[in-house]
């Protein structure tokens, strides 16, 4: 391969890490402060397509790579938000363009494109996962910042839920609803110990 090509795929690999600094949009509406960034969502998401996939038997792996590319494209149109969105008119067709303009002369750019494609077409089962995927990974979000005492964030929840259509990915929504998101350290057994006995 061309000195060329690796230099494109280098820009490619730059403009990732932009995502880093990309900022989620929406929540900030409601004065959250450090906002979590597109690439830290994208993480997220794909991990929990993976997990989602395997308990609802699809291409677990897929629906995973589709979550992980999906929201490439905002490294240069930004994330937008339904406020955005009211005022913003084919914002998913600039999306789509800027992310079909970074893959371009990619090596895997028919592989990644066709990704891209099922997800936004929802017509599979693993575009499904993803989708679902996506919008979990906002709703632990939001409920984070609910428990950080955001309350308002109960509403992108509750806009999110049309989406959520597996059996699986319903229950857990259920379930984070439930939960308070520290949780997860709390009932590490040695810290659930110590807790028990602190509060004695």
């Amino acid at each position: 391969m061309e000195e060329e090509k690796y230099k494109k795929i280098v820009n490619f690999f730059f403009e990732l890490l932009h995502l880093k600094r990309v900022p989620r949009s929406g929540l900030t509406t409601i004065g959250i402060k450090d906002i979590d960034s597109v690439a830290e969502h994208i993480c997220v998401a794909a991990q929990i397509a993976f997990i989602l996939g395997k308990i609802e038997k699809v291409n677990a792996e897929r629906a995973a790579l589709m979550t992980l590319f999906h929201d490439n494209g905002e490294a240069r149109t930004f994330d937008i938000c339904l406020l955005q969105k009211i005022y913003l008119n084919n914002h998913n067709d600039a999306e789509s363009e800027a992310f079909l303009d970074q893959i371009n002369d990619l090596p895997a750019k028919e592989d990644i494109e066709e990704l891209f494609q099922e997800f936004v077409d929802k017509k599979t089962p693993e575009a499904q996962i993803a989708r679902e995927a996506d919008k979990l990974e906002l709703a632990l979000q939001a409920k984070l910042y609910i428990n950080q005492g955001h309350k308002d964030a109960q509403l992108w929840i509750d806009n999110l839920r049309p989406v959520i259509k597996s059996d699986s990915g319903k229950k857990l929504l259920e379930i984070i609803e439930k939960c308070n998101s520290n949780d997860w350290w709390r009932t590490i057994p040695e810290i659930e110990e110590r807790i028990n006995k602190l509060e004695k």
